[in-house]
């Protein structure tokens, strides 16, 4: 008897603890968020005026976000979040990020250049520089 009076002490504990191990650092958190900005604003046709170059650079921000978005969301799932979880996360934070991408939002958790030091290196090459505006 005793030890069901044990086990039904302790199990408010053990599930709160399950809680807590849903956690992720504030690095991965950036990288979800910048990475959802970055599809946001680069993710679209490009406008007709734009040069190769530019539409090139707009390409790779766009493909430095997807990387940022799949690393966080493995650090996310290896932190023991769920991936219906995930899918809540992300539609949470397009809703969040559009109105600062569209200049809409004066509050915003990172800056452009927060986000493009951050920014993973395209394949065999470097980040993409900052002369382009989030």
């Amino acid at each position: 008897m005793k030890r069901l009076i044990v086990a039904a002490a302790l199990t408010p504990m053990l599930l709160a603890s399950g809680a807590f191990a849903q956690t992720v650092t504030d690095e991965v958190a950036m990288q979800l968020w910048c990475g959802t900005a970055f599809t946001i604003a680069f993710g679209g046709e490009p406008p007709e005026d734009l040069s190769d170059e530019e539409v090139a650079q707009g390409r790779a921000f766009y493909d430095g976000g997807q990387q940022l978005i799949a690393i966080a969301e493995q650090a996310h799932l290896d932190a023991g979040f769920t991936q219906e979880a995930m899918d809540q996360i992300r539609l949470d934070l397009v809703a969040e990020v559009t109105p600062v991408v569209a200049g809409e939002a004066q509050d915003t958790k990172f800056t452009f250049e927060d986000c493009i030091a951050i920014l993973p290196p395209p394949d065999g090459g470097t980040a993409p520089s900052s002369s382009s505006g989030m």
